[in-house]
């Protein structure tokens, strides 16, 4: 069964691959595949030394993987996976708005320098006017399943319908469900209570507001009830951050400007600064190449810096990943060293199905050679279904890089010298004498035949 998937996939995947890939021939560099475990596909994570081997107009287009006879297989990027999800339960009480939503004029809604609600009104609001919106703030975005309300604080009977909305700034709302049933009612012992809200498939969101549609009750003072929020949150870059790797590179110094050199132009979102030395304070700038080459310099963060013998010293400027070989720091003070700094980088995946036999190999760098497009995420679903929803192909680790082609795969082919413009200057030259000599010709002999003898 495994094996007829794996060649069902193969078989979807043959009409999207372009025949551009180019051979072994047509690409600078090699690396060979660690794939002893079997599996129909496999990953590859980009490090330093391909970043080194590509061509940086190609953009990761001029990488390939070959099996044992040279045959390119399907290969490329990896989906992105979504963040974890975690469950997210808290109770809070409802904050009242104050006064009937007719009237609410004057009355503000803010939020605090922590993010929480602060509610004002004119202090010639009218006191007596029951609520008939109420407010929550979860803490943090959330996606909310459900609102329960708490029967312990409950002292009413009620039967309500309410309208949900949530809102990220307390401004801008949307709905999250317009007509929401609740019910308490205690009568001797039929009792009836429906106080859960079911708001499945609602976006995430940190405030949240729930509006009376129909009904009435006094849920104010000592009233108002407790909730329950369940749902759940995902916090994707905090998973990216745990996810980065640090490469440290070191520093030449003009000055009191230290320069640093990546190994290759490589997609970085993060730079780590330490001070060499205790008992030593500085402010830097975090300078980084604008266009092309290292020569035009421009800040993109500031970072003060303080180390003493109880506290590390150490800052970090982030920033949206972009490619980055060089980056400058310039303090305005001197320092006795150069700062210790460390590049925060999330290394590409890769993934390719095992189409043939192996060894499998990552062949890297070409100056007309680009890989074809094939829907790898396809094939990656068709898989996890019978492998699971998180399942992942197993890394090929890679081995050290060899010579393919050599580094002249690189370089634009050289143009064979075009010989047909002199020959055209050569021919043009060569009929404008003749014209010239046939027109000297004919004035002659028309002298002649001019002048009587």
């Amino acid at each position: 069964m495994r094996r007829d998937l794996r060649w069902a996939v193969l078989a979807l995947l043959f009409p999207f691959a372009l025949a551009r890939a180019g051979t072994a021939a047509d690409y600078a560099y090699a690396f060979p595949l660690d794939t002893k475990a079997s599996a129909e596909a496999y990953r590859v994570v980009l490090d330093p030394v391909v970043y080194a081997s590509v061509n940086p107009s190609a953009e990761l287009h001029d990488l390939v993987v070959v099996n044992v006879l040279g045959q390119p297989v399907p290969f490329g990027p990896l989906p992105p996976t979504p963040p974890k999800r975690y469950h997210f339960e808290q109770m809070t009480r409802l904050i009242p708005v104050p006064g009937h939503v007719a009237t609410q004029e004057g009355v503000r809604v803010e939020r605090n320098a922590n993010g929480g609600i602060v509610i004002s009104q004119p202090a010639a609001g009218n006191a007596s006017e029951r609520a008939q919106q109420w407010l929550l703030d979860a803490g943090r975005e959330l996606t909310l399943d459900h609102l329960e309300l708490q029967a312990a604080t409950l002292q009413q009977d009620f039967q309500l319908h309410l309208a949900v909305d949530a809102s990220n700034d307390l401004r801008q709302w949307r709905t999250l469900a317009d007509d929401v049933s609740v019910t308490r009612v205690h009568n001797g012992d039929d009792n009836v209570e429906q106080l859960s809200m079911d708001l499945a498939g609602a976006e995430p969101a940190r405030y949240y507001r729930l509006r009376l549609v129909d009904g009435e009750v006094d849920w104010s003072g000592e009233h108002v009830p407790a909730v329950a929020l369940v749902g759940g949150y995902s916090d994707a870059a905090a998973e990216r951050s745990s996810q980065l790797q640090w490469l440290p590179i070191t520093a030449s110094s003009t000055g009191n400007d230290y320069d640093y050199t990546l190994p290759a132009a490589l997609p970085v979102e993060a730079v780590k600064v330490l001070l060499p030395t205790t008992n030593a304070a500085a402010r830097v700038q975090l300078m980084l190449p604008q266009g092309q080459g290292a020569s035009n310099w421009v800040a993109v963060s500031t970072l003060d810096l303080v180390r003493t013998t109880g506290s590390g010293g150490e800052a970090t400027a982030r920033f949206a990943p972009r490619p980055v070989q060089h980056l400058r720091l310039h303090s305005d003070t001197p320092l006795a060293q150069a700062p210790v700094v460390s590049v925060g980088w999330l290394p590409p995946q890769y993934v390719f199905m095992a189409e043939g036999s192996g060894p499998y190999r990552l062949l890297a760098g070409s100056h007309a050679a680009r890989r074809g497009d094939y829907p790898v995420d396809m094939a990656l679903e068709r898989m996890r279904a019978s492998n699971g929803t998180d399942w992942l192909p197993p890394v090929a680790a890679l081995g050290p890089r060899v010579d393919a082609a050599g580094p002249t795969a690189l370089d634009a082919p050289k143009v064979p010298y075009d010989w047909t413009r002199p020959l055209l200057w050569v021919v043009l030259i060569a009929g404008a004498l003749l014209v010239t000599g046939m027109a000297l010709s004919l004035l002659r002999n028309a002298g002649r035949n001019g002048n009587p003898g």
